[in-house]
């Protein structure tokens, strides 16, 4: 098929390319079978005709031409009988023409006289006609012994039929003789016209069958097509929901990870100029205090051991609330790169712990959403105090790589390790905190560890607000 004719059919209905395509094959089926038909039912005329024709010639044979020994031309005695039956007699109206032939191709007698005595190549219909078949045939007459019929006829029915002896039985010529095709071709046009109607009447039937039951399935298929649109517009108006509340969480998302930490920083804030100043200023004057009353000191009653105690506790306090304060601010985090930021996390846990860190800090971190670079200090202080608290000596390592819109936050540790599951149910807050953060984000967590196999930490984090949206 050529792609002028193939793109216009592309562009069909199921429904119209097939009922095309059936109109094609049954048009294809009804020329052939029509067709065939046709020549089946000239065959059968022809045959029919030859038949009754080779019966009546054997009889008239029989009764006329019983002594004729055969062999050679026709004595004058028999070539009379013949010229009374097929020339003058009233046959002449029904046999054009008549002919007798010997085994070697010669006319021994011929209706007409000037063909008697030639000789020609014996053909396919006279051979088999000596072989004692009876041949017949619609003939054009282009043939050599059929020149003179060719001038009156452009077409007759040849038929030959073999001259047996009365004795023996054996074919002692070949009678060929031609009807007019007048009245056979009136009856040979009439049965195929009939059958072609016929033909014809039973493709129709089919085609209106077919169109009737591929109707009805394009009905139900144009049906299911107007249901599936309406639930895929009902999809896609499900999907454009969801992509909406998907970005109003992550937009959630980011303003609680940032206000959280405006708040953290507040609280931070709070507790350095609140609680700490006061502290301070009581350890002040509780110094003051101390040094107006030392012969306090010299009073029973150990008070000079509780004004110790109390002088301990008091720094004590303010050393745990500006260790607190220190750990929930966050300052000028935003001028920094996340690679920077992450460097950042790692330099105040050692401060803190006095450990040392084995980090491995991707440089071409640079630029990444506020609440991303939160999420990661975040989570690497929460993961590296978590090494410090409970797996003590564990040499924890930090990996922080870019991965295809993504950042890759590792931190391992060779310590005693846990059964995350029993973690989970025993309150662990550090860890359901940091997976909720990552999770705000759109990002992936995940923890493996296993009692005496140490632990490893990864986080899979955003790059970009488009990213978090289709997370």
């Amino acid at each position: 098929m050529s792609l002028a004719i193939k793109k216009p059919f592309s562009r069909l209905s199921f429904s119209r390319q097939f009922m095309l395509t059936i109109i094609a094959v049954l048009l294809i089926g009804m020329a052939v079978i029509g067709t065939w038909l046709g020549r089946q039912i000239e065959n059968s005329e022809v045959d029919r005709a030859a038949a009754i024709s080779a019966i009546y010639l054997e009889s008239i044979f029989a009764a006329q031409l019983h002594d004729w020994p055969g062999g050679g031309i026709v004595d004058n005695e028999t070539h009379a009988v013949l010229d009374r039956i097929f020339v003058k007699g009233p046959l002449n109206r029904e046999v054009l023409r008549f002919k007798l032939w010997d085994s070697d191709g010669r006319i021994v007698y011929s209706s007409d006289d000037a063909q008697i005595g030639l000789r020609f190549p014996v053909g396919t219909q006279l051979a088999t006609a000596f072989a004692g078949t009876v041949q017949a045939r619609i003939s054009d007459l282009d043939e050599a012994d059929n020149l003179p019929e060719h001038v009156r006829w452009p077409q007759l029915l040849e038929i030959y039929v073999p001259i047996r002896s009365g004795a023996q039985g054996e074919i002692i010529a070949v009678a060929e003789f031609y009807h007019s095709m007048e009245s056979l071709g009136r009856d040979i046009r009439t049965a195929q016209h009939r059958s072609w109607l016929l033909v014809t009447g039973i493709t129709l039937a089919i085609y209106l069958l077919l169109y009737s039951l591929v109707r009805r399935a394009n009905d139900t298929i144009r049906d299911q097509q107007r249901d599936l649109r309406h639930q895929i517009q009902q999809l896609h108006s499900s999907l454009d929901e969801n992509d909406h509340m998907r970005e109003r969480l992550r937009e959630a998302g980011v303003s609680t990870t940032t206000l959280n930490e405006e708040f953290l920083f507040r609280i931070a804030a709070d507790l350095h100029d609140g609680p700490a100043q006061a502290i301070a200023f009581a350890l002040m004057r509780f110094d003051e205090f101390a040094a107006a009353c030392r012969s306090c000191a010299l009073s029973p009653g150990g008070v000079k051991q509780d004004l110790h105690s109390i002088h301990g506790a008091l720094q004590s306090s303010l050393r745990d609330v500006r260790r607190i304060s220190s750990g929930l601010a966050m300052p000028g985090i935003a001028d920094l790169s996340l690679a920077d930021t992450a460097r950042h996390a790692v330099r105040n846990f050692e401060h803190v712990s006095g450990q040392t860190v084995k980090t491995e800090i991707d440089e071409a971190l640079d630029k990444a959403p506020l609440a991303v670079k939160i999420t990661v200090y975040r989570l690497l202080q929460e993961s590296l105090t978590n090494c410090w608290r409970h797996a003590p000596g564990g040499a924890p390592q930090v990996h922080v790589q870019q991965a295809v819109g993504q950042v890759l936050v590792t931190i391992t540790d060779q310590g005693a390790g846990f059964d995350p599951q029993v973690a989970a149910t025993a309150g662990r807050l550090g860890l359901t905190f940091m997976r909720e953060r990552v999770r705000l984000l759109g990002g992936i967590f995940e923890i493996n560890s296993a009692p005496g196999r140490g632990t490893c930490i990864s986080a899979r984090l955003p790059l970009s607000t488009d990213e978090m949206i289709h997370a």
